[in-house]
């Protein structure tokens, strides 16, 4: 397993999706890494918008690997499940929606699995990618 602390700075996306490919870019083909991405981009957008808000404290990821890629990052905000909210109907009116609130179906739609664990005042949030065939 590996892991890496980041501060919770949208300025430190990038260097926390340019870690997190470093590791995985292996084990996916170009269309699945670029799935897998985009969920921790929304993942990690998510922790620093609406978790911590305004503080700036850091953001746990850790990445496992054997069948699967698991990345998990790991906060301590306020306790947040954003399994157990009610997940926003996608229509055809799409255009029409205001911005935000599709993040969790977004990410649901990218990964095999998300998992959510509230443990020591932490948020562990999971993302999990079985791997490519023939990576």
């Amino acid at each position: 397993m590996e892991k890496k602390s980041f501060f919770a700075k949208l300025e430190n996306l990038y260097p926390m999706l340019i870690w997190i490919r470093e590791r995985i870019s292996k084990y996916f083909a170009q269309k699945d890494l670029e799935k897998v991405e985009l969920a921790c981009e929304e993942a990690i957008v998510n922790i620093i918008k609406h978790g911590y808000k305004t503080s700036i404290k850091r953001i746990s990821i850790s990445i496992e690997l054997n069948d699967f890629v698991d990345i998990t990052f790991k906060d301590t905000a306020k306790a947040f499940n954003p399994l157990k909210h009610k997940r926003k109907k996608i229509s055809r009116s799409i255009k029409n929606k205001k911005v935000g609130g599709l993040g969790i179906h977004l990410m649901l739609s990218l990964v095999d699995e998300v998992t959510y664990d509230r443990k020591d005042l932490h948020n562990i949030f999971t993302l999990r990618k079985k791997r490519s065939k023939n990576y």
